[in-house]
């Protein structure tokens, strides 16, 4: 296939080097392995590329997963300090409950006066004890407003799943707050690429068959039946590789 160029016959050098004596079939072959060639190095190359991007949503999802769990560690810190905040209004009304009950002992007893302290005291306990709570948290503003200006005998309840999903809700919207955090779909979208990447490498692997079997093919150029064979197999494992690549990896 490969022949060194003669003199003519006058002596003068027709050209200098070697230059390839190849068959049709052969410029066809080698033609053939050079495009499968370039399919398997443009999905190699593809791979590494949206590698590093798998990579990339991979810290993401780390990163958002951490801040989650910081999230849900402050929340159920926050929620902790209502819980005592809340024991200890319930206490104050306790001891406005007592003082209460005192007024009327002594309002029985023909004291009044005594009666009336302590009655103010227990109304001024509950209404100390109710702005330390709506102060702490406890309780917003805007709903306890009526009993800001006259606090009710009664203590108020405390839902501890309103809370969680209050402090939760001021976690994810405050000011210093990253908004919306869901790692899943970093980490999904990481085992996405990286299955592509697996994709790529099988549509890369059926290529290089491809070049294997034109090699065979070249090899036996003078035997056609081998040489048709190993050209028709590798003709199907070019375009099965190259359309599917393309189409389920390349652009996906």
């Amino acid at each position: 296939m490969v022949e060194r160029k003669s003199k003519s016959k006058q002596g003068d050098d027709v050209g200098s080097g070697f230059r390839l004596n190849l068959s049709a079939r052969q410029w066809v072959a080698a033609f053939l392995i050079g495009i499968a060639t370039v399919f398997a190095a443009a999905y190699g190359w593809r791979a590494a590329a949206i590698g590093s991007t798998a990579a990339f949503d991979d810290r993401q999802s780390i990163s958002e997963t951490i801040a989650v769990e910081q999230q849900t560690l402050d929340v159920a810190l926050g929620v902790t300090g209502d819980l005592r905040d809340y024991s200890q209004y319930l206490a104050d009304y306790a001891v406005a409950a007592e003082l209460d009950n005192q007024a009327d002992a002594l309002e029985e007893d023909g004291e009044s006066g005594s009666a009336s302290d302590a009655r103010r005291e227990a109304q001024l306990l509950r209404q100390t004890s109710t702005e330390r709570a709506a102060d702490a948290g406890v309780f917003g503003r805007f709903s306890i407003a009526d009993d800001l200006e006259q606090p009710e005998a009664v203590a108020r309840s405390f839902d501890l799943d309103d809370r969680v999903e209050a402090r939760t809700a001021e976690e994810a919207t405050g000011l210093d707050s990253p908004g919306q955090l869901d790692p899943d779909v970093w980490a999904q979208d990481a085992q996405d690429i990286r299955d592509r990447i697996n994709a790529l490498a099988a549509w890369a692997l059926i290529l290089l068959a491809a070049v294997f079997l034109f090699t065979i093919g070249v090899a036996n150029s003078e035997r056609r039946p081998v040489l048709y064979a190993a050209l028709g197999l590798g003709l199907v494992a070019l375009v099965v590789g190259a359309v599917g690549g393309l189409t389920f990896g390349f652009f996906a």
